[in-house]
């Protein structure tokens, strides 16, 4: 009875130690770490020649909620030279997620967008609800996403990384 008793608390200990850790938060944890609102804001170029490009805002949003579900938005302003703080258009995603190990997993179900200038009102289309993973680290308050690009020649390893929204 001794030996067994032994052997549970030495197989708990090893467990308890063995979990894995990234930036301090155990494995386990990392679905609650990820809880919250996301943000990067690029500066994108717009034109069909050097001369002509003008630039504007992208800013997007990754909300991932407790109950499971996630929103992914992305809002265009104004380009630089006029309506800066304008917003000129947006697309939103709307779903679920699940987090296993160090990946998040992403279930599209609906995208609703609008642009000014072509699609003003905005319209929303039901998806398939097919899931997508991104492997992820949490680090000082940044979200950094790990996925495959597919640009029109082959896929490429690509990052991008979010700080958290206070």
């Amino acid at each position: 009875m001794k030996n067994t008793i032994l052997l549970t608390f030495i197989f708990l200990l090893f467990t308890s130690i063995s979990c894995e850790k990234a930036d301090g938060i155990a494995s386990e944890l990392q679905g609650n770490a990820i809880i919250g609102t996301w943000n990067r804001i690029d500066e994108i170029p717009s034109g069909g020649i050097r001369e002509d490009y003008r630039y504007f805002d992208v800013e997007t949003l990754h909300t991932f909620e407790l109950d499971g579900t996630y929103t992914y938005k992305v809002n265009y302003y104004g380009f630089k030279d006029e309506n800066l703080n304008e917003l000129m258009g947006q697309s939103e995603n709307k779903g679920t997620f699940e987090v296993y190990n160090d990946s998040v997993f992403m279930r599209v179900c609906e995208n609703t967008s609008w642009e000014k200038g072509f699609k003003p009102k905005p319209e929303t289309i039901q998806l398939n609800g097919e899931a997508y993973g991104n492997r992820f680290i949490i680090k000082k308050e940044t979200l950094t996403l790990y996925y495959i690009s597919y640009p029109a020649d082959a896929p490429v390893q690509t990052q991008m990384s979010f700080k958290r929204v206070e």
